[in-house]
């Protein structure tokens, strides 16, 4: 098993007011911490916007003080242990961020953590956002208190543990078939209520091992441990994998990428899992994708029982209300 990692992280359980933080921190004085509150009165700013100006403090000092103070594990700048797609740790308080997290209280608010555990995030092709999407979900509601299991069920092109930084030598794939219990196969606990399980290595057969009863049996083993489990999985139209971890879940996200996704091939995905009986709970639009050969990092709103409207898809009435 991989050596933890949480010393590089910031968190606090008490909270705190952010000059106590910094001055307890060695950051700053009291007389400093009096200059600041000072000029913050006179020109109405920010408390970190102030300190910045009067040269007490960096714009990184600021971050992590916040951090601490929201209890957000944080981590610090020039640290890459993790891959700066899961923005929700490198960068928690950006507008991307909290738009997940907007999208993490619209799943709340659809039973996600209550009546609903295990959501499997879905998408037509390759390149169209789902590890971004599931790994930064699993980082916000672990950031919430939830107790969160991010687990790989890409047995075809995994992606977690290269995102993590974690060996792929134990997962999900070894305990199906008994290689290992879950405290082997549960490689890293960044954050206190994060859980990542990694696929494992990859079997000759993931179609025939997702459609074992064991199978089934110890996703549900999963579901009773935790409150919230987000699950990665291989590009939908390309193979029966995704359509079986659909109906292992109880409920499914759809991802697609904004001008590459063909509303066709996303009819087709909608098709197949409205034929099987499986919930959708939503489905997100991501602004960039495989086309320009960057990190998926743009998220639009949150769809949920909504009108859909994008790319001349007209306008009706998509997920069940």
């Amino acid at each position: 098993m991989r050596k933890n990692n949480s010393r590089s992280l910031v968190r606090k359980e008490e909270t705190k007011d952010i000059g106590t933080i910094l001055i307890e921190a060695g950051k700053l004085t009291p007389s400093e911490l009096e200059k600041i509150i000072e000029f913050q009165k006179r020109y109405n700013l920010l408390f970190g916007e102030a300190a910045v100006k009067l040269h007490f403090l960096k714009e990184e000092d600021v971050t992590w003080a916040l951090a601490v103070q929201f209890s957000y594990p944080y981590l610090k700048k020039g640290e890459n242990t993790i891959s700066k797609e899961v923005i929700a740790i490198h960068e928690p308080f950006s507008p991307q961020v909290e738009t997940i997290r907007t999208i993490r209280s619209e799943m709340v608010l659809s039973g996600v953590g209550s009546k609903i555990k295990t959501i499997a995030v879905i998408s037509p092709d390759d390149g169209e956002g789902k590890t971004f999407v599931s790994s930064n979900l699993a980082a916000v509601f672990a950031q919430l208190g939830s107790k969160t299991m991010l687990m790989d069920i890409n047995f075809r092109r995994p992606r977690i543990h290269e995102i993590f930084n974690l060996r792929n030598n134990c997962g999900l794939s070894s305990l199906i078939i008994r290689r290992a219990d879950l405290s082997q196969a549960v490689q890293f606990r960044l954050i206190p209520s994060l859980h990542i399980m990694p696929s494992g290595p990859k079997p000759p057969n993931p179609v025939e091992l997702l459609g074992w009863q064991e199978t089934r049996e110890l996703i549900s083993s999963i579901k009773n441990l935790y409150d919230v489990v987000i699950i990665d999985t291989p590009s939908f139209l390309k193979s029966g994998d995704a359509l079986l971890i659909s109906n292992l879940s109880d409920a499914v996200i759809i991802v697609v990428a904004k001008g590459y996704t063909k509303v066709d091939s996303f009819g087709q995905v909608k098709k197949q899992l409205d034929s099987s009986g499986v919930r959708i709970i939503g489905s997100l639009i991501n602004e960039t994708g495989k086309k320009d050969k960057k990190i998926v990092n743009g998220l639009s709103s949150w769809q949920v029982k909504r009108l859909l409207r994008w790319r001349g898809f007209k306008r009706q009435r998509w997920l069940s209300s």
